[in-house]
């Protein structure tokens, strides 16, 4: 009798697709699959390394440090989970991805553990957080295949949103300098009577005290937040790579313009309006208002990449001419 040829098909398809299968198939590369993972979780989760006290893990010092309000990073807080939707979001691509291991994912691996020594060594807790993409990047190829890791490069990459910058004090100040000074500047134009200086601005003829542009009038966390989202929005809309670009680099002067405009208005109901409540009640909730002026300019700057500069349909006409006709015409003449 000759064999089914869909039976043998789907018998060589199971080995090569679908990494649930490929662990039903495999139960020794399972039980390799569950002691690295175990082996992640106990040293970036279990361990306390890192700390003032030496009193925390790896996860535990990234969700902790997202939370304080000196780093303005409280979005980090959400990038596992948004990190989670994206791969399940994939979920289709990667359950019918080619499967072929391939050892050069082992360079990735080692790279990781690498990162996570020192981190130990220096104790250095954003280097050990860094490392986590290459571990799990690495291991994805070494296990699956290049074209099972490829639909998790974007999701990894998230994490380094939750990892707060080493200098960004430094920026912080530069932000609220840039604030101040656009601030006053439009201030200006709309005639209000204002003097500025350093991170302040104050009323000419002081009826009103001076407004300090504090760290969190800065826009830092605005800056990064928006910049995190435009990095989602663009790979979730945008099928090329220099159009995601394009929405990150945007991203930014979005962020410092709505910011410096939220500190206008602010001297501005101060100048002719309420001072008190310029610098209190209006200041708590003006960022509501401002940040979503700058997700209407991502979407703005999406549009015009995409239907903006769309090249027009030329129309082209053409005349045949039939050359017997023709030569029987002149012949008649």
């Amino acid at each position: 009798m000759a064999p089914n040829p869909e039976t043998n098909m789907d018998t060589f398809k199971a080995p090569s697709h679908n990494p649930w299968l490929w662990c039903r198939k495999n139960p020794l590369g399972s039980l390799f699959l569950i002691s690295i993972i175990g082996t992640f979780v106990y040293f970036y989760w279990i361990t306390p390394i890192f700390g003032n006290f030496r009193e925390q893990s790896v996860i535990e010092w990234m969700w902790a440090i997202c939370g304080k309000k000196e780093y303005d990073y409280g979005h980090g807080r959400f990038v596992p989970f948004v990190i989670l939707f994206l791969i399940f979001r994939s979920r289709k691509k990667i359950l019918t991805s080619d499967l072929s291991s391939q050892w050069w994912g082992l360079a990735f691996l080692l790279l990781g553990i690498l990162f996570y020594i020192v981190s130990v060594r220096t104790i250095q807790a954003r280097i050990a957080a860094g490392s986590i993409p290459f571990i799990i990047y690495g291991f994805i190829v070494f296990v699956w295949g290049q074209k099972t890791a490829k639909h998790f490069i974007f999701p990894l990459a998230l994490l380094y949103f939750a990892i707060p910058l080493p200098g960004l004090i430094q920026a912080t100040n530069g932000l609220q300098i840039i604030a101040t000074k656009i601030a006053y500047h439009i201030s200006t134009i709309f005639g209000a009577d204002v003097v500025a200086g350093g991170t302040e601005i104050q009323s000419a003829n002081g009826s009103w005290e001076a407004l300090k542009i504090a760290e969190g009038c800065s826009g830092v966390r605005s800056l990064i937040a928006l910049v995190f989202i435009a990095s989602i929005y663009g790979h979730l809309t945008q099928n090329r790579v220099w159009k995601l670009g394009v929405l990150i680099i945007s991203s930014v002067p979005m962020a410092i313009l709505a910011n410096s405009l939220r500190v206008t208005t602010i001297v501005l109901i101060a100048e002719f309006w309420d001072a008190e409540f310029a610098s209190q009640t209006y200041h708590n909730f003006s960022g509501f208002i401002f940040f979503p002026l700058g997700l209407l300019g991502l979407m703005l700057v999406g549009f015009l990449i995409n239907a903006g500069w769309k090249k027009k349909n030329v129309t082209v006409t053409t005349h045949v001419v039939n050359k017997e006709g023709s030569k029987n015409n002149t012949n008649s003449q």
